[in-house]
């Protein structure tokens, strides 16, 4: 009886992984700076071919959709290890405001897609809220489906056009006003500015 020789996809799906991990990686800095991403700019900042790129994701849209799947799956791993919920939603929300570039491409998917990812992660954070509501570190009243509300209106005030001063700044008080506003009242801050 032969021995088996090792197969040579092995090394290839190694490859591909660690190929795959590195478009993402690039991709996901290139979407902080500008939703317009060539899939050639992400091939020049990998230094992989172009060809290995369009295997990997055959278009803006798919490549834009791997890089939140990524996120997301990073925020799974962080919600179980139970990470409170005041600081995995400021995560989320100042994830919201760094990569803005992003979070318009999303803004241009069809409503159902949009619906969809905006479930996927309220369902994420769900067993953090509820915990942190049986704790009573957050207000008993506040549903998951609110966390859609709270997206929406941390959209509406990043998109303002009436936001003169570095974005960043008051994108934090924001951040800082609704985590302030999800507590209970017997735990929230004394200084919420």
């Amino acid at each position: 009886m032969r021995a088996a020789r090792p197969s040579a996809a092995v090394p290839r799906r190694v490859d591909a992984r660690r190929n795959r991990e590195a478009i993402l990686r690039a991709a996901d800095e290139a979407f902080s700076e500008d939703a317009n991403v060539a899939l050639d700019a992400v091939a020049r900042r990998t230094g992989l071919g172009r060809a290995t790129v369009y295997r990997h994701f055959p278009d803006r849209t798919a490549l834009a959709l791997a890089v939140a799947a990524h996120h997301l799956a990073a925020l799974k791993n962080r919600v179980r290890g139970q990470e409170p919920f005041r600081e995995l939603l400021g995560s989320v929300l100042a994830m919201q405001a760094r990569r803005r570039p992003l979070v318009r491409l999303f803004r241009e998917l069809p409503e159902r897609s949009r619906r969809h990812h905006a479930h996927a992660l309220i369902s994420l954070l769900r067993p953090a809220l509820e915990q942190a509501q049986r704790e009573g570190t957050v207000r008993a009243d506040i549903e998951p489906a609110d966390l859609a509300l709270l997206f929406e209106m941390h959209e509406a005030a990043l998109a303002s056009e009436l936001v003169t001063r570095e974005p960043s700044e008051p994108a934090e008080r924001l951040v800082r006003v609704f985590l302030d506003g999800l507590a209970e009242p017997r735990n929230r801050p004394a200084d919420t500015a």
